[in-house]
């Protein structure tokens, strides 16, 4: 398997290349140059694995043996999905009718994003024992809404060789999405407020470090967002293991922000997964929502504030990919329309684009209110308590429902509802008191905290990593020569 930019500037690379690469030197992001295709009698062979077995079958589909054998990969899926709160890693819970949740919040930080970051912390320990000597180590810059910071610190905290700098926006994650990123004293992880940011304007910086090519390769840079191949390639797996759970080809409804999970969703489908649909759920931050209904993507001033806010995100990243494929992996085409979006803030779809789009993904956008009334009416009817963003995925297709036909909807469910306190309280006013706190985050709020609030600037940033690479030095190389 190989890997091509989607703006042309790549055009052959490796599996770990990509990993590494993160962000291509031209801006455009790693896709792979064939998606695999799976036939009935794998599937009915995959449907009868356990999830990390079937993570290694999936995933060794865009992996060359001669750059990860087989053996590793089966210990990398081993290690990263043993001890995880549910042995079947992500079950599917039936909630009422033809819903039902694929509950993706077994892991370390209560998040979806613990099964792609989980891998990943895994493989990129693995990919620095294949370095040459002296060149064992990864400097980590990711940039985070609420939850990849945590799973990606969590994935990386205490390894060796590896230095992991998360980028969050000041005062605009939940207290314990905050709590899960600065309770930890490992001295390679470092979580770094930016004051006065919102989430774009972290992606920003990372993607303004990733495109400096001497940083780059000055600090040996690895990417966790989800602009890094390996977080949608563990992500696809999920897909299948949830159409094995139910019987008849479902539609699946993604809360989406940066579009990484609705588009491992879509590649699954691609493949071969069972899959009649897929909804695109946003919140109040609707710039998907509304290119799904004019065909114009266009950025708004900034982010709002909202219930859900791992989705306030005003710049999907993903959507690139997503954009390239629905152009007939068009390069040149893609190129042009991201450059105009860089440029102006907004382009227009060329018709073919806009049709093709429009036929594989349905979106919707859910405010604040509905939000609310959805946490509350499935409580009241199930006892089920939602979290904030997997309530957009359940009111997004119960509003698209007569365009989605019968059949099973599968709603991600993105995140513990645990992690959401004030959101609950609000959903759930005096009814709230009969839901049990989650005492392995509320804990968190009474630790000590490690963090660094910085400037809401690419120099802060730089200047940060820099001071830090350079005091971590001389403890690496005592290290090793102990």
């Amino acid at each position: 398997m190989r890997y091509r930019s989607t703006r042309g500037g790549v055009e052959d690379c490796g599996f770990v290349d990509a990993v590494l690469m993160g962000l291509a030197p031209d801006r455009g992001l790693l896709v792979p140059k064939t998606i695999p295709k799976v036939d009935a009698a794998t599937l009915e062979k995959w449907s009868k694995l356990p999830f990390a077995s079937l993570a290694t079958e999936i995933i060794s589909l865009y992996i060359d043996e001669s750059e990860i054998s087989r053996a590793e990969l089966e210990q990398l899926t081993k290690t990263a999905y043993s001890n995880w709160r549910s042995e079947h890693v992500t079950p599917v819970h039936h909630l009422d009718g033809d819903y039902h949740l694929l509950e993706l919040f077994h892991g370390p930080t209560y998040a979806f994003k613990d099964v792609a970051l989980q891998f990943l912390g895994v493989l990129f320990e693995l990919i620095l024992t294949k370095k040459p000597k002296g060149q064992e180590r990864l400097t980590i810059i990711g940039a985070t809404s609420g939850d990849t910071g945590s799973s990606a610190i969590a994935g990386v905290r205490g390894k060796e060789g590896v230095e992991c700098f998360i980028l969050y926006p000041e005062n605009r994650t939940s207290p314990i999405q905050e709590a899960q990123m600065c309770a930890y004293d490992d001295e390679n992880v470092h979580a770094l407020a930016l004051r006065g940011a919102c989430f774009d304007d972290c992606q920003k910086i990372v993607k303004g470090l990733f495109a400096d090519q001497q940083f780059h390769a000055r600090h040996s840079l690895g990417a966790v967002n989800s602009i890094n191949w390996a977080r949608i390639v563990a992500q696809i797996v999920y897909y299948f293991y949830a159409s094995f759970q139910v019987d008849a080809a479902p539609v699946f409804s993604v809360p989406t922000g940066n579009f990484g999970d609705v588009l491992a969703g879509w590649y699954a489908k691609e493949m071969g997964c069972a899959c009649r649909g897929l909804v695109v759920a946003t919140n109040a931050n609707d710039i998907l929502a509304r290119f799904f209904a004019s065909g114009t993507y266009s950025r708004p001033p900034s982010a709002v504030e909202t219930l859900a806010p791992s989705m306030d995100i005003c710049v999907s990243s993903n959507f690139e990919r997503f954009v390239f494929h629905c152009s007939g992996n068009d390069a040149a085409q893609t190129k042009s329309l991201m450059d105009q979006f860089e440029k102006t803030g907004a382009f227009t779809a060329p018709p073919a684009l806009k049709a093709k789009a429009q036929a594989e993904m349905k979106a919707a956008s859910v405010q604040k209110e509905e939000i609310l009334a959805t946490i509350k009416s499935r409580k009241e009817a199930t006892g089920y308590v939602l979290d904030p963003h997997t309530a957009c995925g359940v009111r997004a297709a119960e509003d698209l429902k007569s365009q989605l036909g019968a059949g099973p909807v599968i709603c991600l469910a993105c995140a513990h509802h645990g992690k959401f306190p004030a959101a609950i309280n609000a959903a759930l006013g005096d009814d709230a008191k009969s839901v049990p706190p989650e005492k392995a985050l509320t804990d968190l709020l009474s630790v000590p905290h490690r963090k660094d609030i910085l400037e809401n600037s690419a120099r802060a940033v730089i200047d940060f990593v820099e001071k830090t690479m350079a005091s971590r030095k001389p403890a690496a190389k005592k290290a090793r020569t102990a």
